[in-house]
Parts: C-alpha cells; sequence; structure tokens
C-alpha cells in the first residue's frame, strides 16, 4: 500500500471515529431528551451552516463599501514630514543644510459633480441586494437541511422495512426447507428462497450504505450528526393553485430581488461616472514648518495657506466617457438579469408544483397498491399450504408488498421534500414563514453601526500581519 493509500485510509478512520464520538457524546447529552425535530434540525442549519456564515460577511463587506464611497465626500487631512541633507556651490561658497520640513494638508470636496452622493447611494443599494442574497442562501440551507432530514428518516425506513423482509424471507426458507423434507417441494423452490434471501441481504446491505451517506449529509449541512429524528409535523400550507405560487414568487423570490435592486444601483452607476465629466470644487489648507538642523545659516520658515481648487477635466484620453458607457452597459445587464431571473422563478415553482401534485397522487396510488399487495401475499401464503401456489408464487407476492411499501415511503419523503422546494421557490422557506425560534444576527443594524465609524477596526487574531508573522 502507497503511503498516499495509507493517508487516505488514516483520515477515513478518524472521520469515522469521530462521528462515532459525536454521536456517543450527543446520545450521553440527550440521556431522555426528546428526539430531534424538523424544527431543531432546521435552527441548527441555520445558525451555524458556514454558507449562511459566509453570505452574513458578504452582507457587512457590503456595507463597508458603502461606508468607503460615503468617505469621498469628507474631509481629509494627510502630515508629511521630511529630512533631507542639502548642499549649495555657488560664488565660491559651500553651505550645507539639514532641513525638516513638516507640513498638514486639509482637503474638504465641495462639489464633485455628484460622484460622492451617486456612488453612496450605488453602494447602499447593493447592501440591499447582499441582504436579498443572505435570503436567498438562507433559504437554500433550509431546504438543504430538511432534504437531509427527510432523506435520513426515508432511508430508516428503506434498512427497517429491509431487515422486516429478511425476517420474512429466512422464514420462507426454513419453511421451504420443512417442506422438501417432507417431500412437498422441490429443491428448485428451496434455492428459489435461498436467492431471495441473499438478493434481500445485498437490498439491506445498500440500504445501509445509503443510510450513511445520508446521515454523513445531514451532518454536513446541520452541523450536529442525526441521532435521533423524530416524526416530522404536519406539512406547511402551499397555494391551492398554480397562478397563486407564481404571483407570490415574482413578489418574494429573493433572487429576484435582488437583479431588481442591482437594476437600480447600476443607475446610480451611470450618474456617478457622468459626474467625473463635470468640474470638481474642493476647499484647501496647508501649513508648513522648515527647520534647518546643524546649519550655520538660519532659514528657518512657517507659513499657511488656504483657498479654494476648481478641477475641470477637459480631457482623459477617453477614459471617462468610456467609464459612463461601461455604466450603461451594465443597466442592459441588470435588465436582462431581472428577465432571466423571472424566468427562472417561474421555471421553479412549476417544477416544484408539478412535483409536488405528482407526490400527492403517488401517495394515494401507494396506499392503494399496499392493501391491495398485502391482501394478495396473505392469499398466496394459503393458497401455497394446500399446493394451489408454488414456493416462487410466495416469494413474488412478498416482494411486490415489500416493493409497494417502499415506494410509499419514497413518495411521502418526495411529497415533503417538494413541498419546501415549493416555499423556497416562492420565497417563503424563511424563520419567519416557518416560524423558527431563533436568534437572527442583525445584519441590517451592521451599516448603521458602521456608517459614521471615523476611527478604529475589529481587533481579531486573522490580521494580515499576524498571518505574516505566525503563518
Amino acid at each position: 500500500m502507497s503511503s498516499l493509500e495509507t493517508s487516505i485510509h488514516a483520515v477515513r478512520a478518524r472521520r469515522h471515529l469521530i462521528g462515532l464520538l459525536l454521536a456517543s457524546v450527543a446520545l450521553a447529552c440527550a440521556g431522555g431528551a426528546e428526539a430531534q425535530t424538523l424544527s431543531d434540525t432546521l435552527v441548527s442549519a441555520y445558525t451555524s451552516n458556514p454558507d449562511i456564515a459566509a453570505q452574513r460577511a458578504n452582507v457587512k463587506v457590503s456595507s463597508e463599501l458603502a461606508v468607503q464611497a460615503r468617505s469621498f465626500g469628507r474631509v481629509n487631512v494627510t502630515g508629511t514630514g521630511s529630512f533631507e541633507f542639502q548642499r549649495d556651490v555657488f560664488d565660491g561658497a559651500n553651505d550645507s543644510y539639514f532641513p525638516l520640513v513638516l507640513s498638514l494638508d486639509v482637503v474638504q470636496p465641495i462639489y464633485t459633480g455628484g460622484q460622492v452622493e451617486n456612488s453612496t447611494e450605488a453602494a447602499e443599494k447593493r447592501i440591499s441586494g447582499q441582504e436579498a442574497l443572505l435570503i436567498a442562501t438562507e433559504q437554500q440551507v433550509l431546504l438543504e437541511a430538511a432534504t437531509a432530514f427527510f432523506n435520513v428518516r426515508r432511508d430508516i425506513a428503506f434498512v427497517d422495512l429491509g431487515i422486516n423482509n429478511i425476517r420474512v424471507l429466512t422464514e420462507q426458507l426454513r419453511a421451504a426447507n420443512e417442506r422438501f423434507e417432507v417431500g412437498e417441494v422441490t429443491r428448485t423452490d428451496v434455492e428459489q428462497a435461498r436467492a431471495r434471501l441473499a438478493a434481500s441481504q445485498s437490498q439491506l446491505a445498500a440500504a445501509r450504505g445509503s443510510l450513511a451517506a445520508s446521515r454523513e449529509a445531514y451532518l454536513r449541512i446541520v452541523g450536529a450528526p442525526a441521532v435521533d429524528l423524530a416524526p416530522p409535523p404536519p406539512l406547511p400550507k402551499v397555494p391551492e393553485n398554480l397562478a397563486d405560487a407564481v404571483g407570490i414568487s415574482l413578489v418574494n423570490d429573493p433572487q429576484l430581488l435582488a437583479a431588481r435592486i442591482e437594476r437600480d444601483a447600476t443607475g446610480s452607476d451611470v450618474r456617478a461616472a457622468i459626474g467625473a465629466l463635470l468640474p470638481q470644487v474642493s476647499l484647501v489648507a496647508s501649513a508648513a514648518q522648515v527647520e534647518n538642523i546643524d546649519s550655520s545659516i538660519q532659514n528657518d520658515r512657517t507659513g499657511a495657506s488656504a483657498g479654494v481648487v476648481v478641477t475641470v477635466p477637459f480631457y482623459s484620453g477617453g477614459f471617462n466617457y468610456s467609464n459612463v458607457r461601461e455604466a450603461q452597459a451594465n443597466v442592459e445587464r441588470a435588465v436582462a438579469d431581472i428577465t432571466a431571473s423571472e424566468r427562472f422563478a417561474v421555471q421553479n415553482v412549476g417544477v416544484s408544483w408539478a412535483d409536488l401534485q405528482v407526490a400527492r397522487a403517488s401517495i394515494q396510488n401507494s396506499k392503494l397498491e399496499i392493501a391491495a399487495a398485502k391482501l394478495a401475499f396473505e392469499g398466496v401464503q394459503e393458497e401455497a399450504k394446500v399446493g394451489a401456489r408454488t414456493t416462487l408464487d410466495v416469494l413474488d407476492a412478498e416482494q411486490e408488498y415489500l416493493d409497494a411499501r417502499v415506494r410509499l415511503v419514497a413518495v411521502e419523503r418526495d411529497e415533503a421534500v417538494a413541498t419546501y422546494q415549493l416555499l423556497a421557490a416562492m420565497g417563503k422557506l424563511t424563520v419567519e414563514h416557518l416560524g423558527l425560534k431563533t436568534t437572527e444576527p442583525e445584519t441590517e443594524s451592521y451599516y448603521q453601526t458602521v456608517r459614521n465609524r471615523y476611527f478604529g477596526y475589529d481587533r481579531t487574531d486573522d490580521t494580515v500581519w499576524q498571518y505574516k508573522l505566525h503563518p
């Protein structure tokens, strides 16, 4: 075995051990506690999922971009210091100077052609856009968490059905052997029962593998192991017709809202770009002090000045006009994105609606199928006792009964997932609509906190220089 394979096996072993430890800790902590409900799953995913945390950080980033845009309209104060060596050689003189120059410059923009105002407006609109994308991320995570919950419960049911099926087939094999011993059936009947039992054992192994994969997906999304999942509550209500669902989606879909906000922001970008073609007016003031150190000639001086500076951009090599055209093209792109988002929203609702209707119809048919298959299985068993049916007939009837129960479990899961998919497509898969009890981080108030914060930053271990000093 290569070193790479050894490392891979070691990583897998550690992951398996960690999973067992997490499950053990959860069981130990739970003790006699209640089973984990669907609401518990959704709240855990909402508060711990890294995708949501990353998008919350994006909201903060967009808030800081708005602060930066606003800062271009504020006073700017800079200090400069220099220390030089100079020597003057003329008319036989040879003088050396060591001037120390200290200066302070103040610039206050008065008029920027609307660049500051429109850039700030665009940045503030993009904060709302990022908040809409945060809702989209939250909905996606909640949908994934709900899907993982129902997948685990479905796969647990599959395993339970498989175990029960093996128990039944084991009894069938025992009965076939007894009947073979007394000459009622042939060796073929016995081997048919044995083959069906072996196939069922393989199917059970596959079901257990699927359950393990579903548990891993649950752990990744929710951040906690799926130890004991409670039966789900009644499914949330959805509109009674497709048209209503589409109408709700066109109002609430967060991706569509983000696209509309971006269209408004690009309009502000155009006005900001046009502002670069207009004159700029600033108040300026400066003060300077020069001291000659270690010089025989005293030439110290102090000065100050103040005034108004007007800058007119007569020609910029076409750069400013290209900026305007670029901003206008971004408006066209944003308008197209709105159309695409609307179509995508309608498609999502339509697909989810169709999936839900199919699942509901399948549930009714599966229940009828189970009832009929059960009666058929019981009838075939009785007929086999009097020799009217073969062992294969019994095995086939039992398999049909099992398949019907498996299909019902699958379509019940499909109905639940389709319901939550439809809610997400309508923009309604939110903590408020679901009534989840959780403390939502106040991303909306972050901008108000930093909007007029002129000094300071958050001191954490994740600073650039600390990364350099401690890689």
